[in-house]
């Protein structure tokens, strides 16, 4: 039967088949055969932990009328999404970063250092999965085990409200967390988000179950691997692991009033979750000298590696909303209200993803009555880690993801309230129905602007769909069948997103620091040409109109002149397309 603890050793287990892919990288062993067994190997320790760890219940089968509706509903939701997530990756970070990297492991059949890349560095839990069906030339497979995550974190909704209030309550929150807008939009692509809100929330929940059981050691050590987990498919759960670890400490204390155990407690957490995470901190500290890196790391540090930036500046988030954004200090003091009326999908300044703003009408009416005890420590949880998000990261949804789930918990039990009380009946069916006309409506406009059925239908190649997607996907293809096996391709401000390159390819930071500083160095095209070539470099992909309007920003006329030289007498321009043009060097 599916009972919550499979949950956690279905978290398990894929937590430890990328840790396997992980040592077969390191061990340059990443062959089909190789991950293969992994992947067997995977299979056979689900079944042992399932064996021991997965109580086996039998309880009530039969559903309501109400829940028959909800499980419906859910089943119409996911199939909604779905075919958004069977379309070729096309999404900024899959190409960059999820699936780039893995291709590059996998062309080497090893795991390797990729200087250029910062983001290289971090922890890969989740695009270590996704390596596993990429071994056999499968790369829509990653978005639907990334989909797979958020249903697993629905399900673990479900199981959690089922508990405290009733299976009803339990598929509503369900349904409400797999249609919110953000989790919808991720839920069709390959990130990490999806996995790292998956293992913070197996973590939460298992201090509750150990809180109110009693405190077995079995759910203080469910809790410290996912976080663990969690730390290795996404830094920004170091936020949950500061909060769940004192929690630990604080929880004990104050039911038990013995502060040596209580420290105790503590401790442990800590070392368990290290411990599942050290594979990703020794390899650092090999590496770089500091296992957190690059996090730990200035801006001005990692650009002395030579590594790709990917920040506009070292100036805090509370600065850049003042600066940048123009808003006023009342504006971030109403910021946890914003991010549900203001956000916008692809833009930094309005959080880049969008949340539904009717969640918020039922949180007031928690007030009406605690529904279980677990509602101060969930709130206080989502409380606190907004704050601490707020101040050490740029304000983006997705990096909420975490307390999501908990925050729908909230919701929930808001819902229950509002139901319970007869003379607002009217006003409940007017909340919950606007509630999910929001997220239809976003859903609706997602299949619009995606267009999924014109490749799914076969109306559209593959080839014909990305090039609609992806400006440069034209030069990119023509490179990839034109320019020789051992050419090496800077992409200069052309987006970095390297995923269906072919060829060999380096890009510089996005602020151009690289690229300024090259020009600056040389007097004459002939010197900017060995300069390029010094780095190996064979051919040159570039946005035009953002070269140019870089070039004209940041360099004085005779440095113009040299670029403009350089481009008309030591390179031949191959192709061009959509603004992005193929240059060789002569």
């Amino acid at each position: 039967m599916f009972t919550i603890e499979l949950i956690y050793v279905t978290g398990f287990t894929l937590g430890s088949l990328s840790l396997i892919v992980f040592l077969l990288g390191h061990l340059g062993l990443l062959t089909p055969n190789f991950v293969a067994a992994a992947v067997i190997a995977s299979l056979f320790l689900f079944s042992y932990l399932k064996k021991n760890l997965s109580e086996d219940r039998t309880g009530k089968t039969r559903f309501t009328s109400t829940e028959k509706f909800l499980l419906v509903s859910i089943g119409i939701l996911l199939l909604s999404v779905l075919p958004l997530a069977l379309t070729p990756p096309s999404v900024r970070d899959e190409l960059i970063q999820h699936l780039a990297i893995p291709k590059l492991y996998l062309a080497k059949a090893k795991i390797f250092e990729i200087p250029m890349m910062g983001f290289s560095y971090l922890p890969q839990n989740i695009d270590l999965l996704y390596l596993v069906p990429m071994a056999f030339g499968d790369d829509i497979a990653p978005r639907l085990i990334h989909f797979g995550f958020a249903i697993l974190t629905g399900s673990l909704i479900y199981f959690y409200l089922s508990g405290k209030l009733n299976r009803q309550y339990g598929l509503l929150g369900m349904l409400i967390y797999l249609s919110t807008p953000l989790a919808v939009n991720l839920s069709r692509v390959a990130y990490a988000d999806h996995g790292a809100a998956f293992y913070s929330t197996l973590s939460l929940i298992a201090i509750l179950k150990w809180k109110d059981s009693g405190f077995p050691a079995k759910w203080l050590i469910f809790s410290a691997v996912s976080m663990g987990f969690a730390l290795g498919a996404k830094f920004n759960n170091l936020l949950s692991f500061a909060l769940l670890n004192a929690f630990v400490s604080y929880i004990y204390l104050k039911k038990m009033g013995k502060p040596v155990k209580a420290l105790k407690f503590g401790v442990i957490y800590f070392v368990i979750t290290a411990a599942v995470l050290s594979p990703w901190l020794i390899r650092n500290y090999i590496w770089t000298g500091s296992p957190l890196y690059p996090i730990w790391e200035s801006a001005g540090h990692a650009a002395v590696r030579g590594e790709g930036l990917h920040i506009t500046s070292e100036m805090s988030p509370i600065g850049k909303r003042y600066l940048l954004y123009n808003e006023s200090t009342l504006d971030l003091i109403l910021l946890p209200v914003r991010i549900f009326f203001q956000g916008a999908d692809n833009s930094i300044e309005r959080f880049d993803g969008v949340l539904n703003p009717f969640l918020l009408a039922f949180l007031p009416f928690l007030l009406v009555r605690k529904n279980f005890k677990d509602i101060g420590w969930l709130g206080l949880y989502c409380a606190l880690f907004f704050v601490m998000a707020f101040l050490t990261v740029d304000m983006a949804t997705r990096y909420l993801l975490p307390i999501l789930p908990a925050f729908v918990i909230l919701v929930v039990a808001g819902i229950n309230n509002l139901a319970d009380t007869k003379k607002l009946k009217l006003f409940f069916l007017a909340l919950i129905s606007a509630l999910f006309v929001f997220s239809i409506n976003y859903i609706s406009g997602l299949h619009a602007k995606e267009s999924p059925f014109l490749y799914i239908g076969g109306e559209a190649s593959r080839d014909e769909y990305l090039s609609v997607k992806l400006p440069d996907y034209n030069a990119v293809n023509f490179s990839n069948q034109n320019l020789p096996e051992n050419a090496k391709v800077l992409l200069l401000f052309a987006g970095d997103r390297g995923y269906y390159w072919e060829r060999d390819y380096v890009y510089w930071d996005r602020t151009g620091v690289f690229f300024k500083d090259l020009v600056k160095r040389t007097g004459d095209e002939e010197a900017l040409k060995k300069g390029f070539r010094s780095m190996g470099i064979s051919h040159i992909v570039m946005n035009d109109s953002i070269v140019e309007r870089f070039a004209n920003n940041n360099f004085k006329e005779q440095e113009l002149k040299v670029i403009v030289n350089f481009f008309n007498t030591n390179t031949s321009k191959l192709y061009t397309s959509n603004g992005f043009s193929v240059y060789a060097l002569k």
